[in-house]
């Protein structure tokens, strides 16, 4: 804050700080410095680099990349704030959103255009504002264009509620500073240990003139908000806001005036007066807006001499540090709340907390990047000519060469750089320019390097899975998750591998229905549901509204086909697929404790299964099983293959799969359907019997442990593999009636449904012969649906993928 520590409101002009008491040249997103002030900063820090030591080298480190310097940064993720909880009401999509329980690393995953992105511009505009601004208000907020405001708020007014966790330290050092200046609540504030950290709410109000402003600080412990620190209203904002424009005006013409007084001469002093400022400053041009332009313009007007118009610049330059030095001292109108009570200035323990914030270095990597490769290569470059960095920089190559299997480094390269004389340098990966890589490399390089040069507090990266293999999309998540040891992470993802890589706490699905939604996924209750061997990813849980159990992964093939032929999106309607590997794991799939789980999240369920050789009384058992918490489909026909079985469609296959070799026409296509079930007759009649011939016979346990107390165990045992016994010897006793129910019932149906009790993919080995070819199941079965129309398509297939999506 500008003046004493009493009574005053307005910022000094002062350069954003990296470490204490060392400037640091930065430019923050978008945010402008007049070409002036810009000389002025980097003189301020190029002093400091002639009178400083020499860097240490620590073994975590930072970069300045405009001046090439590296620092110590500490890292130690307890030594900092960190982000608990933000809340965004009007901003962009977000009409009232929270990201709440925030952790170490922070998945957010969900569709396109859900509001992912925008959540993890809510976080860097909430920073932002305290880098850019450092003080309680900003008259250049961070949250400003039209795109900004909710599109169904007329307010245009945006709130962000942040809660930032503290260590102790950071805790008792607020404390301290508020007992500063209220002692007589010194032992209010330091009897009670349960704070957590502080909440803060920013308020970005667009409605005349953009401003932003700290609207409330308090405390928070782990189950309620706790004691209020600081507070301000929209009218105690506004009239700081004005006298922070009024000093920005002043030191505005400032700067002009001593542009003017340093740059006449007697000559153009003439040439000023004639033909204007403009022409005669013509080498201040670019760093001089035309609004100060005008104002020394005047001058000359007024002036009769050079020493004059050096002697009205002088005169007005101390009025302006005048009125600049009233508007300091001036205390406001508009009190603003403290700890203690009503202040007419904002207090110090406040600015000091701000000041900490802007401390935390946030990174963000948005989804439009910045091509990796000369500001890297200069980087390394650096690396390698600076004494003692050769650690740094091969820690640096080793994370590269462990995670991406490639070896990097730079090189100065003959051409000369843009910015003068200097050698340009250029980053080579194995030994090829990084520009002839591929993409997927150049991407991950692009986060690796962001993150090992700059070592932020805070990194938010957005969809770090684009162009990335899977093997290399697990990679990188790894490499994310070992990051968050020492920053905070928060990425979004379509990606579901990034749920599926395990150990995720915070997994975060954004969905927009209309609005955008935020849900935490409870991922430990699920990995605890949902047993390992069953196969089912976490993604399958989350990202699905139904999830359809089928047998094998080609008849989730031909079942996605089929919709999109109909016109029908399985993706629109969240459906997803888990593949059982046989109607045999029916019962391993349908435990009550998986379906019920999957149940309370809202996820349909719904088992498909081939018909095979099932009669009515088996599927009534497997739907006593899960009645009330899944749902059964049986098909009608012995096995998906078996709605492949068209004529039509399989002459017109054939012509394909031969490249024209072949033009059966659909009569013999139907000749030869019709002649490969005749031969499979004795097939159809095996397999009816052979269901109940090979029945499982199982010795039972729980009649063992739950004998009689006067029967010993080899009794109980014995006699239950005597039954078992028994019941096998009757099965073999009956093999020739069973063969014989099985021939009576197939040849009672075979005239009317012979293509339908015959396995579908025999069918069409015997066809496919027929013509000198092979049938494979998993690459023909797809094929063949892809030529179907939807016309084609039977109708009880229909029914099915119908049922699917509603």
């Amino acid at each position: 804050m500008l003046g004493a520590t009493h009574g005053a409101m307005i910022p000094r002009a002062r350069a954003p700080r990296l470490l204490p008491g060392r400037p640091h040249l930065k430019i923050d997103y978008g945010t402008a410095l007049s070409p002036l002030r810009w000389a002025a900063v980097t003189l301020d820090h190029l002093l400091w680099q002639i009178s400083a030591e020499t860097p240490p080298q620590p073994h975590e480190h930072s970069y300045d990349a405009r001046h090439d310097i590296l620092r110590e940064r500490p890292t130690t993720r307890g030594d900092h704030m960190r982000l608990s909880s933000i809340r965004a009401c009007g901003f962009r999509s977000l009409q009232d959103v929270s990201l709440d329980d925030c952790g170490e690393l922070n998945v957010l995953i969900g569709k396109n255009n859900s509001g992912k992105s925008n959540l993890l511009s809510a976080v860097r505009a909430f920073f932002d504002f305290f880098q850019v601004s450092g003080d309680v208000v900003s008259i250049s907020p961070t949250v400003h264009r039209g795109t900004d405001w909710h599109r169904q708020s007329g307010k245009r007014v945006v709130t962000l509620d942040a809660k930032l966790s503290m260590n102790e330290q950071e805790i008792s050092q607020l404390k301290e500073d508020i007992a500063l200046e209220a002692q007589q609540l010194r032992n209010a504030l330091f009897s009670s240990s349960a704070e957590c950290g502080i909440s803060v709410r920013l308020t970005f109000d667009g409605r005349d003139r953009p401003v932003g402003y700290v609207s409330k600080v308090s405390f928070f412990t782990a189950n309620e908000e706790g004691n209020e620190i600081f507070a301000m209203e929209e009218e105690s904002a506004a009239e700081i806001a004005l006298n922070v424009r009024r000093v920005s005006q002043a030191r505005e013409e400032m700067e002009a005036l001593n542009v003017g007084m340093g740059g006449l001469r007697e000559d153009e002093f003439r040439m000023a007066k004639e033909v204007g400022v403009s022409y005669a400053l013509r080498s201040h041009r670019g760093s001089l807006s035309d609004s100060q332009m005008r104002s020394l313009n005047q001058i000359i007007k007024n002036a009769s001499s050079p020493e004059e118009f050096t002697q009205i610049c002088r005169s007005k330059v101390s009025q302006l540090k005048t009125e600049m030095e009233a508007v300091e001292r001036a205390e406001i109108e508009n009190p603003v709340k403290s700890f203690s009570g009503e202040s007419t200035a904002v207090p110090d323990y406040v600015t000091k907390l701000i000041a900490r914030i802007a401390g935390l270095r946030v990174h963000h990597l948005s989804e439009q990047r910045n091509p990796i490769g000369a500001v890297e290569a200069r980087k390394i470059l650096r690396l390698k000519t600076s004494r003692g960095q050769g650690a740094v920089l091969a820690g640096i190559q080793s994370v590269v060469s462990t995670l991406l299997g490639v070896q990097i480094d730079a090189f100065s390269s003959d051409e000369t750089s843009r910015r003068g004389n200097q050698s340009a340098a250029e980053l080579d990966v194995d030994d090829f320019l990084v520009q002839v890589n591929g993409s997927g490399i150049r991407e991950a390089l692009r986060l690796i390097l962001d993150y090992e040069f700059e070592k932020p507090h805070i990194l938010l990266v957005e969809e770090p899975e684009v162009h990335l293999h899977p093997a290399l999309e697990t990679a990188l998540m790894q490499y994310l998750r070992s990051v968050s040891e020492k920053c905070q992470v928060f990425l979004t993802t379509h990606s579901t591998n990034f749920l599926d890589v395990g150990s995720l706490k915070n997994v975060y699905m954004v969905s927009k229905t209309p609005e955008t939604t935020v849900r935490l996924l409870n991922v430990a209750e699920a990995e605890e549901a949902i047993p390992q061997e069953l196969g089912i990813r976490l993604s399958s849980l989350f990202m699905y509204d139904r999830l359809v159990f089928v047998e094998g992964p080609s008849d989730e093939q031909l079942l996605r086909i089929f919709a999109e032929t109909l016109g029908i999106s399985f993706g629109q309607a969240s459906v997803g697929f888990v593949t059982t590997g046989g109607a045999r794991n029916f019962t391993h799939f349908a435990t009550a404790s998986t379906l019920t789980f999957l149940g309370k999240r809202n996820v349909r369920t719904v088992f498909l299964l081939d018909r095979d050789e099932r009669n009515n009384q088996d599927l009534d058992k497997l739907r006593a099983r899960i009645d009330g918490i899944s749902e059964l489909v049986v098909l009608d026909r012995r096995e998906l293959e078996n709605y492949l079985l068209d004529a039509n469609v399989l002459a017109r296959y054939l012509v394909i799969r031969t490249d024209g070799a072949l033009q059966p026409s659909p009569e013999e296509v139907q000749e030869k359907i019709d002649k490969a079930c005749e031969g499979l007759r004795s097939v159809a009649i095996e397999r009816r019997a052979l269901k109940e011939i090979c029945a499982p016979v199982i010795p039972r346990r729980e009649k063992v442990i739950t004998r009689d107390a006067e029967e010993d165990f080899l009794t109980a045992a014995k006699r239950e593999l005597d039954e078992v016994l028994l019941a096998v010897q009757e099965l073999r006793n009956s093999v020739e009636k069973t063969l014989q129910l099985a021939e009576n019932d197939v040849e009672a149906r075979w005239s009317d449904s012979k293509i339908d009790l015959i396995p579908g993919d025999e069918i069409l080995k015997r066809l496919f012969r027929e013509y000198g070819l092979s049938f494979n199941k998993r690459k023909d079965s797809v094929r063949i649906a892809s030529v179907m129309t939807g016309a084609e398509i039977p109708a009880e297939m229909k029914r099915i993928i119908d049922g699917l999506v509603v």
